[in-house]
């Protein structure tokens, strides 16, 4: 076979929506199987262009809750730089140029500045005295790792005539002034609100439902404390866009009173939840993205999702969760699926091992799917094949090869006996394989992909460190691809911790 004239760009499988943030590639470059045909096939764009593109704003809230972004200028910056210019004596003077700017642009620029910071900004000068007060209040903590505290948010909420723009609570060893500043807020129309108390107030301790009534909120986050109860008030988060659990207790009751009354919610995000919510039943019209992070949530169901498209889950061991899909009709993207731990319904149909699929329990909206599998266990292997028939128009494939605690003697004949299955045949564009260790059982599925995927344009396996590269490479290099245009790499990465934050940019990866 002579080798490829146009190769992919090595980067593209760190910036894939369900590969680890930040992977660091080893001093060997990655090998690639030569094939016969040349074609160029230029990948998909980072995560951080598809940002730009979108220009949405980033999530609030990373894996360590207590860290906010970083000050949205240095602490050590002029905010007026002054220029030299010529006066009528011939001498030079300092003329503020950015005070001269239009008070739309000073506005704005007040409105980055951490909040002590655009406070002060109003002692400048007479041309700047107005622009702090008539610019939306942003309690941001000055950029610190911890967000605001409740005596300076109450400070500048009571100097500020509004509205507030966004606000980020820090912990407090005193509940009640939290819940007056939560108030305050819920008064003057926040329309950003993270609340992360970082342990310091009781764990039990509830945030006010005079939160659930602010109309004006657009995304709200809250962590380490309980979610406000919804008896006897009526939620009317009539703009929330975004809504996230860390590390808090949501009870069922309450989550399910809120979901229907957010009329534009798009993004519903869980992350290190234990004992609730146990159930997380979507029924909403405008709802895009479900993100469970780790979180022990029994059952998934979406009931009624009509906007649903990406249903991204990162599981907890020994944490079973159901898996239903009924109504989702413009789903693309489900991962990461774990073939041992979670259930998967379609429809009436549950789907097993000997399940005759039916296009009643097809999903042929879906193109993205990633699968955790244990390649040493007979019953996950003989699985997989069933799970695809479920998703005869997927593009793009994602398999982490998960290390069996007591592996079986798997018979690798098994996929010579498979099936048609559709998306393999004739959909397929992108297969990956990670952390893969050389076993049979996960060369034979890579050879029932190869000699199988009419339409793949590009395969990536990424061995882990008890893998030898050029062992892998050989057993490979003996199989050919039944697609001439098919890439096929082969290189190591370092395993890194799936990020929370990766998910969430999965909004960006698929617009």
């Amino acid at each position: 076979m002579s080798a490829r004239q146009i190769i992919k760009p090595n980067n593209q499988i760190a910036s894939s929506p369900f590969r680890p943030p930040g992977p660091q590639p080893s001093a060997n470059p990655p090998t690639r199987i030569p094939q016969q045909h040349t074609s160029p096939h230029p990948g998909p764009a980072s995560a951080e262009a598809a940002a730009r593109r979108t220009n949405r704003p980033p999530p609030p809230w990373t894996t360590r809750p207590s860290v906010l972004s970083s000050p949205a200028v240095s602490s050590s910056a002029y905010l007026s730089s002054p220029f030299p210019t010529a006066s009528p004596g011939g001498e030079e003077e300092e003329e503020d140029r950015v005070g001269r700017l239009p008070d739309a642009i000073l506005r704005n620029i007040v409105s980055r500045l951490p909040t002590k910071d655009a406070a002060r900004t109003a002692a400048l000068s007479s041309r700047w005295r107005h622009h702090w007060a008539s610019t939306p209040l942003v309690l941001d903590g000055d950029g610190g790792a911890g967000g605001l505290a409740p005596a300076p948010a109450a400070a500048a909420l009571a100097s500020h005539p509004g509205p507030v723009r966004s606000a980020r609570l820090a912990a407090s060893r005193d509940p009640g002034a939290v819940a007056s500043v939560l108030a305050s807020l819920a008064a003057g129309g926040v329309e950003d609100l993270l609340v992360v108390l970082n342990g310091s107030c009781p764990a039990q301790w509830r945030v006010p439902s005079d939160v659930l009534g602010c109309a004006a909120l657009g995304r709200l986050w809250i962590g380490l404390c309980q979610f406000p109860d919804t008896s006897g008030v009526a939620p009317a988060l009539l703009s929330l866009r975004e809504l996230g659990i860390v590390r808090s207790s949501v009870p069922d009751r309450d989550l399910h009173a809120v979901i229907p009354r957010c009329p534009v919610l798009e993004t519903l995000a869980f992350a290190l939840t234990q004992d609730y919510p146990r159930y997380v039943h979507i029924w909403s019209e405008s709802l895009r993205c479900v993100v469970i992070w780790k979180s022990m949530l029994r059952e998934v169901h979406l009931d009624d999702a009509p906007s649903v498209d990406r249903l991204l889950v990162e599981p907890i061991a020994d944490a079973t969760t159901h898996i239903k899909i009924i109504k989702a009709p413009k789903l693309k993207i489900l991962g990461y699926f774990d073939v041992g731990l979670h259930q998967l319904k379609i429809g009436n149909t549950v789907i097993k091992i000997d399940t005759k699929v039916k296009p009643s329990a097809m999903v042929r909206t879906l193109r993205t799917l990633a699968l955790k599998v244990q390649f040493g266990v007979e019953d996950q292997v003989k699985l997989v094949p069933t799970l695809l028939k479920c998703f005869p128009c997927l593009e793009t494939l994602y398999i982490t090869s998960v290390p069996s605690e007591a592996p079986d003697n798997v018979d690798i004949e098994f996929w010579d006996q498979v099936g048609f299955t559709e998306c393999v045949y004739s959909h397929l564009k992108k297969l990956v394989l990670d952390a893969v260790r050389g076993e049979d059982s996960e060369l034979a599925f890579a050879k029932f992909v190869m000699e199988r995927a009419q339409m793949l344009e590009d395969m990536r396996v990424l061995v882990d460190g008890s893998c030898s590269r050029d062992v892998l490479l050989s057993c490979l290099s003996s199989e050919g691809c039944v697609s001439a245009d098919a890439t096929v790499v082969v290189e190591r990465f370092d395993v890194t911790a799936w990020s929370f934050q990766r998910a969430i940019d999965l909004l960006l990866v698929a617009e």
